[in-house]
């Protein structure tokens, strides 16, 4: 409804006398649903602000599939890489999962955390968000059976220095081509058979300083995702992790 112009001079009059409690109290009575969009709207813009100014290129993603890594080693596999790389920190970083478990042998205690991680290592593989994995030899070989690591020799091409470094580090492993797993579990008495490659899809690790030093309980070795869209950066990892320190180091 239209207020007269003495209503109007009577409300301005009203809102004069009160008091700044009161003036506020009115405001967010008569106003407060256009308040509340212009806060959510502003909090909102604001959220995508942050997320802009905050977000970090992914330069890698890089697995540790039964390992346990220390703050320093951590943070020489991550942020040491996206130095040395060149790469500003603040804008880029390698995008490290942690804490994976890969096993076939899981027991009643761990067999979700283990079905857990395998379902998150192949959604990161099928979403294009996995390059590297460093592992043990469990779930090395794991993922060398199922074929999901790529073989090393061709990749390994693009650099020569960095091939013939790590020529004696190079390991083989089992890629399954072919068999007939399905029908062996649902039929036990059906024999398990499989048609079997041996690949030079894995770099055993340990002997080099960086893992020498960290002092794993076991081998670590790493492997190359066979769908990996970052494979020159996945080199430049390689040869990052095998590289002799320097004098600085």
């Amino acid at each position: 409804m239209r207020l007269t112009e003495s209503e109007r001079a009577e409300n301005r009059e009203a809102l004069a006398n009160m008091s700044l409690p009161q003036k506020l109290d009115h405001l967010f009575e008569y106003y407060k649903f256009p308040l509340v969009l212009i806060l959510i709207a502003v909090v909102g813009l604001g959220s995508v602000l942050y997320y802009r100014l905050t977000r970090k290129d992914a330069l890698l993603y890089v697995a540790y599939a039964n390992i346990a890594v220390g703050d320093i080693v951590d943070a020489a596999l991550g942020e040491g890489f996206t130095r040395a790389s060149g790469a500003n920190p603040a804008r880029a970083e390698v995008k490290l999962y942690r804490n994976l478990y890969l096993s076939r042998d899981a027991s009643v205690q761990n067999h979700e955390y283990a079905y857990a991680s395998q379902l998150k290592v192949m959604a990161a593989m099928a979403n294009g968000q996995l390059d590297v994995l460093l592992m043990n030899r469990e779930a090395f070989d794991i993922m060398s059976s199922g074929g999901y690591l790529l073989p090393l020799d061709a990749l390994l091409e693009r650099d020569a220095d960095l091939s013939a470094r790590i020529a004696d580090h190079l390991v083989e492993n089992t890629v399954i081509l072919e068999d007939n797993d399905i029908e062996h579990r649902l039929d036990e008495s059906i024999p398990y058979q499989a048609v079997t490659e041996e690949v030079a899809n894995g770099i055993l690790l340990s002997a080099f300083p960086l893992f020498e030093r960290a002092e794993f309980s076991g081998d670590v070795y790493l492997g190359v995702v066979g769908n990996s869209a970052r494979q020159d950066v996945a080199l430049q990892y390689i040869d990052y992790l095998t590289a002799e320190p320097t004098g600085d180091a």
